[in-house]
């Protein structure tokens, strides 16, 4: 299982899990299913995150692309909430956590010790403006990142899950309400099956750019088949 394999899954339960948010009826057993499906999405991209960190030719190009596609993502739901009134700004934007972590990673490579240290107040940050996934997300790139054997990087995912799902060691210690994510999340491990499958190979096509495009332009079209119905 090559790279592009793992993009197209990565999209395609990002697909399905905003489909169900927007679509679906919460107390449906199709919501449940694609909301579960739609937990692994971004543990695949955090993974291929800190894949082209290591194999990137060039960081600080990297970090631009992840940042241009950032600001042009947050301008379009600035543009939808003068349209809808509906205020999506920062936390829908999943380019922020992505581009905090990739951020972290380049930081945790300098040999500077102030610049490395400077990764705690980055994953602070990222919580306090409560990004999509926050701490939770940026921690998971930055671990994935650091570690690049495969078990080792599932075995963080379990530690982090445990830090921030409400399930079990929130319930057991009968503190649930300071878990951020409820045991839904837990479907998030379901992503190291392809990644256990990946082969570290490119794949035949690479497609760059049409990544980048389709997170905005698939919310863009949910949002307007949404507003029509």
């Amino acid at each position: 299982m090559n790279r592009l394999t793992l993009k197209i899954i990565a999209i395609t339960t990002m697909l399905l899990d905003h489909i169900a948010l927007i679509f679906f009826a919460s107390d449906g057993w199709l919501y449940f299913v694609f909301r579960g499906l739609g937990r692994i999405a971004f543990v695949l991209f955090a993974y291929l995150l800190a894949e082209g960190f290591h194999h990137t030719k060039s960081i600080k190009n990297y970090l631009l692309r992840i940042g241009i596609t950032t600001l042009i993502i947050e301008l379009g739901l600035l543009g939808y909430y003068f349209i809808s009134k509906e205020n999506m700004l920062l936390n829908f934007n999943i380019f922020w956590t992505l581009l905090f972590g990739l951020f972290g990673l380049y930081l945790i490579g300098r040999k500077e010790v102030y610049l490395r240290i400077s990764v705690i107040p980055l994953i602070i940050v990222a919580e306090l403006l409560q990004f999509s996934y926050g701490a939770y997300g940026v921690l998971m790139i930055v671990m994935f990142g650091l570690y690049q054997n495969r078990l080792t990087s599932f075995f963080h995912l379990i530690f982090l899950n445990l830090l921030f799902i409400d399930w079990p060691l929130f319930e057991l210690f009968n503190i649930s309400e300071m878990a951020k994510y409820p045991y839904l999340q837990w479907f998030s491990v379901l992503a190291f099956i392809p990644i256990f499958l990946y082969n570290k190979q490119l794949g035949k096509y690479q497609l760059k750019w049409f990544f980048y495009l389709f997170y905005p332009a698939h919310l863009l079209i949910l949002f307007f088949i949404s507003d029509f119905l």
